[in-house]
């Protein structure tokens, strides 16, 4: 109905507002299809772990999140390595630039941290998110990309170069101190990085419920 309505209504558009509304409608399609793909699988698929659980032995976990604030209009991403005891490693949060979608958002999480314990030359073992969407577009090589197509090809050929590097989803309950992370680089002035003894209390406050809960 609101396609028939811009193209037979009598007023006159410009070529730009006609494209902006093409983005947002052919943007609105492939969220809507990404939902309905997502709604199938998870009828198919075991359910994601709802806690966070430590890694085998000698193994690192790396955990990251996105997140959004409606008033500043500000998005971050936040992330932090844990080891097989639950113990911090690494922590980092940083703002994005405005992206198309909240997926893709996810998606600069999942590159943004791959990318940072690379720098830091830490062989991660597991990396989750809270994003099915974001782990799917992925991890589903068939899967119609849309507006994420670049990002998800950059995550592909960086997993590729980590072959024992896996991608999992988790609930958001699993994801709390990556998603705290994120919260708190959307208010944060400037991008940070904390390694082991530079943690703030908050954040082993933190790490320690996680355990608890677990």
């Amino acid at each position: 109905m609101e396609r028939n309505r811009i193209i037979r209504s009598s007023d006159a558009k410009t070529s730009v507002v006609n494209v902006d509304w093409c983005d947002s409608l052919l943007c609105a399609y492939h969220t809507t299809r990404a939902s309905v793909i997502s709604s199938a699988n998870l009828l198919t698929h075991q359910q994601s772990p709802k806690f966070w659980t430590v890694p085998p032995v000698d193994h690192l976990r790396l955990d990251v999140d996105a997140a959004y604030n409606i008033n500043s209009n500000i998005y971050a991403i936040g992330g932090i390595v844990r080891n097989h005891e639950g113990q911090p490693v690494l922590a980092f949060g940083k703002h994005i630039i405005k992206p198309p979608s909240v997926t893709a958002a996810e998606l600069f999480a999942i590159e943004e941290g791959i990318q940072m314990t690379q720098n830091h030359h830490l062989r991660i073992h597991q990396l989750t998110s809270d994003s099915l969407l974001a782990v799917q577009a992925v991890t589903c090589p068939k899967e119609d990309l849309g507006y994420n197509g670049t990002i998800v090809t950059n995550i592909r050929r960086l997993l590729e170069s980590r072959s024992q590097l896996q991608l999992d989803h988790v609930m958001r309950t699993a994801n709390t101190v990556a998603h705290s992370l994120a919260s708190f680089a959307v208010s944060s002035s400037s991008p940070f990085v904390w390694k082991f003894g530079e943690f703030p209390s908050w954040l082993v406050k933190l790490v320690i419920t996680d355990l608890v809960s677990s």
